[in-house]
């Protein structure tokens, strides 16, 4: 494989995981009412969610969910490679392992929930396990912020400023909207995460910048 496909299928990769993510969402909504619960949903909404036993499209839809976050990852790697690696481009793979990592933990916490539903679980308990996995899901977005810190760093130093730079800013806008309101905004910022993963994967996949290469020869002479 030239290095080209390379970057196609790769960027592919990272579009993908995108698009696997919001069609697990919605296939495994379809069969649980327990993945529309947060910590604001009311005791009352709580015990009705928890009164109906989960289909079979939740856990289909929670299997497409999973592969979406290992093409992330494949993603998330190849991106780091793409830009220079090196120190900051490990603190970006590491971020990018860790929000993998804790999601799928969040996938699995919400799968249990599903699970338990319509099996007598109480109101308290039921409330306890979507707060555990709503409070994961929060820690996805910090983790998020992370790698694309250092991802943007990487992206400017590479000559790629555009990507870089919104990158930086959309890390920026999360943490304090995350800080602000972690039910609205904190949600709609995870979207402009969401939105930087499609358009970075679209950069990447074309050529280097001309003038970063440039100033590589020049270096060089």
């Amino acid at each position: 494989m030239n290095s080209r496909t390379q970057n196609r299928v790769f960027a592919a990769f990272g579009i993908g995981s995108v698009v696997l993510m919001f069609a697990g969402l919605g296939i495994g909504s379809i069969g649980s009412t327990t993945r529309n619960l947060t910590i604001s949903s009311s005791p009352a909404h709580v015990a009705h969610a928890f009164s109906k036993t989960a289909g079979t499209s939740a856990w289909i839809g929670a299997y497409v969910e999973l592969l979406s976050f290992g093409l992330f990852l494949a993603f998330a790697i190849w991106a780091c490679e793409r830009l220079g690696g090196g120190v900051v481009g490990q603190v970006a793979r590491a971020a990018a392992t860790a929000f993998a990592t804790v999601s799928i933990v969040s996938l699995g916490v919400m799968g249990a929930t599903s699970y338990r539903s319509g099996k007598g679980v109480g109101t308290q308990l039921g409330s306890a396990l979507v707060t555990i996995n709503e409070a994961l899901y929060v820690c996805t977005w910090f983790l998020a912020a992370f790698f694309l810190v250092a991802a943007g760093a990487l992206a400017v130093a590479a000559g790629r400023r555009a990507l870089g730079r919104s990158a930086i800013a959309v890390a920026a806008i999360m943490l304090v909207l995350t800080a602000v309101s972690v039910d609205n905004f904190g949600q709609m910022a995870f979207t402009l995460w969401i939105a930087w993963i499609v358009y970075a994967s679209i950069a990447l996949a074309r050529d280097v910048p001309r003038r970063s290469t440039a100033t590589a020869v020049a270096r060089t002479a």
